[in-house]
C-alpha cells in the first residue's frame, strides 16, 4: 500500500511538472527553436513518468469452471495470450520519446536558433520595415549588410554596403565594410583601396588601419604590410595577433631587436603562445632554458 501511495506522489509531482513545462512551452515559443525543442522534450519525458507512475487497473482474477467446453478454453486462451495494453502503450511513449529527444541533440548540435540568432531576425525584420517608409535609412542599411556579412553572404553585403555609400560616398562604416567584405573574397586590391579612403579620411580608424597591413601581408608583401602595422600600433593597436605578426615580420628582416622586443610585447598580452617562447629561446640563447621551460608548461 505505501509502494501505491508512492507511486501516486511521484505521479502527481510529473503531472505538475508537465503542466510547468508545457506553460514555459507556449511563454517561450516566440523566442525560437532553442527553447521550443528542449521544454518539448521535457514536457513529454514528464508525461510519460507521470504516466509510468500513475495507477493501474485492478485485475479481478477468475476461476475456470471444470465443465468449459473445448471451445470455451480455446477462447480464453487466447484471451491470455492478449497483449497488455498499458506495456504497449508505454513502449510507444518511450519511442516517441526518444525520437524526439535524438531530434532534440541533433537540431541542438547541427545549429538551431539560438537567442542571440532570434534577436538577430528580430532586428532584421525591424530594418525591413524601416527601409520599406525610408529605402535611405543608413542604419537599417548597414545593420542589414553586416546581417548578411555575419552568414558568410558576401555578395549580397556588398550590394547593402554600395547602398550606402551611394547615399553617403564618406560613410566610415560604408568604406570599412566594403574593404571587409573584397578581403574575405580575397580580393586584396579593392580591400586595399577602400580601407586606404577609409584611413585616410579618418585618421583615427585603427581597424582601417590593421586591415590594411592585412591585406598586405595576405600578398606577403611583408614591408608595405609592416608600415600599416606599425601605424596602427603608434595608434594604440595592442593585440596579441597583431603583435605577432609584427614580431614575425621584423623577425623575417633580420631586424632582431624590433622581433624580440613584440615577440616579448605578444606573450604579455597572451601567455600561451607557444611557438614564441620557442622562437625566443633561439633569439636569446642565454635564456633558452626558462623559454623552453614555459613553452613545455602550455603544450
Amino acid at each position: 500500500m505505501a509502494t501505491e501511495n508512492e507511486s501516486d506522489l511521484r505521479a502527481k509531482k510529473f503531472r505538475r511538472l508537465a503542466l510547468v513545462t508545457a506553460f514555459l512551452l507556449a511563454v517561450t515559443w516566440p523566442l525560437g527553436s532553442f527553447f521550443v525543442w528542449i521544454f518539448l522534450g521535457a514536457t513529454v519525458y514528464f508525461i510519460f513518468l507521470a504516466y509510468y507512475y500513475g495507477p493501474r487497473p485492478i485485475q479481478e482474477k477468475k476461476y475456470e469452471s471444470h465443465s468449459q467446453t473445448w471451445a470455451q478454453k480455446d477462447e480464453s486462451f487466447e484471451q491470455k495470450k492478449a497483449p497488455d495494453v498499458k506495456l504497449m502503450i508505454t513502449i510507444v511513449v518511450i519511442v516517441v520519446s526518444s525520437i524526439l529527444l535524438i531530434l532534440m541533440i541533433i537540431g541542438f548540435v547541427t545549429g538551431v536558433d539560438t537567442p542571440e540568432q532570434s534577436a538577430d531576425l528580430l532586428q532584421e525584420t525591424a530594418d525591413r520595415e524601416t527601409l520599406q517608409t525610408n529605402p535611405s535609412d543608413i542604419n537599417a542599411l548597414t545593420n542589414i549588410g553586416n546581417q548578411l556579412y555575419a552568414q558568410n553572404q558576401f555578395d549580397s553585403a556588398l550590394i547593402y554596403y554600395n547602398k550606402v555609400l551611394a547615399i553617403d560616398p564618406q560613410n566610415s562604416s560604408g568604406m570599412f565594410n566594403k574593404s571587409l567584405v573584397y578581403y574575405q573574397k580575397q580580393d586584396y586590391a579593392n580591400s586595399i583601396e577602400w580601407s586606404k579612403k577609409c584611413a585616410n579620411l579618418y585618421p583615427d580608424n585603427i581597424d582601417a588601419i590593421v586591415l590594411t597591413g592585412d591585406s598586405y601581408y595576405a600578398q606577403e608583401r611583408f614591408s608595405e604590410a609592416l608600415t600599416w602595422y606599425r601605424q596602427g600600433y603608434d595608434k594604440g593597436a595592442r593585440s596579441a595577433e597583431l603583435l605577432n605578426i609584427l614580431a614575425y615580420v621584423y623577425d623575417q628582416q633580420n631586424r632582431k631587436t624590433e622581433a624580440i622586443q613584440f615577440y616579448k610585447e605578444t606573450l604579455q598580452q597572451d601567455s600561451s603562445f607557444v611557438k614564441v617562447y620557442e622562437r625566443l629561446a633561439e633569439l636569446e640563447p642565454t635564456r633558452a632554458v626558462w623559454y623552453k621551460n614555459k613553452a613545455a608548461q602550455w603544450k
